[in-house]
């Protein structure tokens, strides 16, 4: 039977105690903790941690030796603080880099803004060289063209393009421009395609009934 007590292992105990006493120590440890670190902070000189055993054997034996180390390395060298204030380096590129010149016929763009799709998918050129077209001026002679054949024949559109005549009737027999054809809208009702006589009859038939038991016995 379970009478609600228990009993606290060994490790457990411990944890609990260290636990408590490092809550009672914390305080003390932190009491006037910021004027202590002012106090350390402005000594003029720290006090250097201890040397171990060795070292300071060795130490100890060089200053024996050569006493005069420890007057030099309290004295400041104002001519080698000179020399270290004198020493400055000097560097230059033997080949200096050259700003690109830019050419005022072809100056770089300064319009960083995205550019907007063209019309048929690239950038019309502004002089077209003579015996050549654009593909804007080809449609537009292919639908003159085919809309009246007998105004806009191919001399004329030679000459107004200033095209070889060779060249006009050559585009003119392979290449058509797309037309779009809209079937007209019906007003009548859509009939059914099917059979006018249905192909499967369905016809009923009465069903004959088995004979009982009975009538045998009473026959």
């Amino acid at each position: 039977m379970y009478d609600g007590c228990f009993e606290l292992n060994s490790s457990q105990k411990s944890r609990k105690m260290g636990k408590i006493l490092s809550l009672m120590g914390r305080p003390l440890r932190n009491f006037n903790v910021e004027s202590r670190a002012h106090k350390i902070i402005s000594q003029e000189k720290p006090v250097p941690a201890p040397k171990h055993k060795s070292d300071q054997l060795i130490y100890d034996e060089i200053m024996k030796n050569h006493p005069e180390g420890s007057d030099e390395t309290q004295i400041k060298h104002v001519q080698l603080d000179k020399y270290l204030k004198d020493v400055y380096v000097k560097s230059h590129d033997p080949n200096p880099p050259q700003k690109a010149q830019t050419n005022p016929d072809r100056p770089l763009p300064l319009n960083r803004h995205q550019v907007e799709d063209y019309e048929y998918g690239f950038k019309e050129p502004d002089k077209i060289p003579i015996g050549k077209t654009t593909l804007r001026q080809a449609l537009q002679f292919i639908t003159d063209h085919h809309n009246d054949s007998k105004l806009h024949t191919p001399q004329k559109i030679a000459q107004d393009y200033q095209i070889p005549e060779e060249s006009i009737k050559n585009i003119l027999k392979y290449y058509r421009v797309f037309e779009v054809y809209i079937p007209e809208q019906r007003k009548v009702k859509a009939k059914f395609a099917g059979p006018s006589v249905p192909r499967i009859k369905v016809t009923a038939q009465p069903k004959k009934q088995l004979s009982s038991g009975k009538d045998k016995d009473d026959t």
